[in-house]
């Protein structure tokens, strides 16, 4: 009887402590961090959150408060992500990458325009004038579609308008449709004239931003490499997004 319950303690002891390094393992493993190279051969470990072909932008696993932080590409020689993934940094630079510039860089401090936006222009870093261009581009095409949405209108309030008061045998018919073929174009030109100066305000405000941005030799598309891991399928992604 002693020697079966000090078998089955054996057997009760061994398969805790195979619990116990298998739980130690897990937690191992699910803790591995990015890890960043830099040129210098140094290592910073992060959590990556974003990568570009400018910058990565991460939280560094070095500090207590796990701070955010970014690097530089032209700094860094590779990144072994934590699913064991190696991305060797110059392999994912575009060719002829100008590295990124700073606010007021490419401005004549002594020499600034006087219009308020073109001032913004010039001092805006490239990263900056991206997101105006996108702004303003997307905001033209919205008054364009704007002007020919209500330009139709009132041309097809004008023709119901006629239609109904010259087939109308009543006197409310004439008045419905003398009305449709009065307000309905001015309602709809008027609109429609507003969306074309949004359209003209904002496409000339982004062929500014789009010639500030020739003139620095970057350009209006950026890349932005995202890391992705799937922890129950065991799978990790690379997604490459190009914006304008």
């Amino acid at each position: 009887m002693q020697l079966h319950t000090f078998f089955r303690s054996g057997l009760l002891l061994g398969a805790m402590l195979s619990l116990i390094f298998a739980t130690g393992s897990f937690a191992q493993n699910t803790s591995k961090n990015d890890v960043i190279i830099k040129r210098d051969s140094s290592r910073i470990q992060a959590l990556i959150t974003q990568m570009s072909y400018e910058k990565i932008n991460y939280r560094d696993l070095g500090t207590a408060d796990s701070a955010k932080s970014y690097i530089n590409l032209d700094n860094v020689a590779r990144v072994i992500l934590k699913t064991g993934k190696i991305i060797n940094v110059r392999d994912s630079v575009l060719v002829g990458h100008i590295p990124p510039d700073s606010v007021g860089q490419y401005a004549d401090l002594n020499n600034l325009p006087t219009d308020k936006f073109e001032k913004e222009v010039v001092m805006a870093n490239s990263d900056q004038l991206r997101d105006k261009y996108r702004y303003h581009h997307d905001r033209s095409l919205d008054g364009k579609t704007g002007a020919i949405v209500f330009t139709s209108l009132a041309a097809a309030s004008l023709v119901t308008g006629v239609i109904v008061a010259g087939t109308g045998n009543t006197s409310d018919n004439k008045t419905i449709g003398n009305s449709l073929a009065i307000v309905g174009p001015v309602v709809g030109v008027t609109l429609g004239l507003i969306g074309f100066k949004n359209y003209r305000l904002h496409h000339r405000k982004a062929e500014k931003v789009k010639n500030e941005l020739e003139r620095r030799n970057q350009s209006l598309s950026t890349i932005n490499f995202s890391p992705n891991f799937d922890p129950f399928n065991k799978s990790a992604q690379l997604t490459l997004r190009m914006s304008l």
